[in-house]
């Protein structure tokens, strides 16, 4: 594998990890279909809906501190993103482009996930901040 199929892999597999935990995934999922429909002329590719499942089992396992379940469901995100790369790796860019100007103009999409358990009686107010 060379050195940029593997930063294009790495890229896709962490900017669709992120978005699908966040509700830009939604902002970017038209296009995203329409890469795929694309791809799905040219060979095999997964589909939307493998997506769609893959951020509902994400979101339940982020919920219930499953690592097991993120860490597969992080492989086969790979697998699907593999696929599409060597279908169109160009069109994979462009996707990755526009997810991250459209999450921030400017900027690249990233997602941080945090997981904190209070002990204890609690009092007062709390803020997280994010940036996307």
């Amino acid at each position: 594998m060379d050195a940029e199929f593997a930063d294009l892999l790495d890229g896709g597999v962490a900017t669709l990890g992120g978005l699908l935990t966040t509700d830009a995934y939604e902002h970017v999922r038209p296009k995203l279909l329409g890469l795929l429909r694309r791809g799905r002329k040219a060979g095999s590719v997964p589909t939307i809906e493998h997506f769609d499942r893959v951020r509902e089992e994400l979101a339940d396992a982020v919920a219930d501190g499953d690592a097991r379940r993120q860490r597969a469901l992080v492989r086969e995100l790979r697998e699907y993103v593999r696929d599409l790369i060597d279908v169109d790796p160009l069109a994979v860019a462009d996707l990755l482009a526009s997810a991250a100007e459209e999450v921030e103009p400017g900027g690249r999409a990233a997602v941080s996930l945090v997981n904190n358990t209070i002990i204890g009686p609690v009092q007062g107010l709390g803020v997280q901040n994010n940036s996307f």
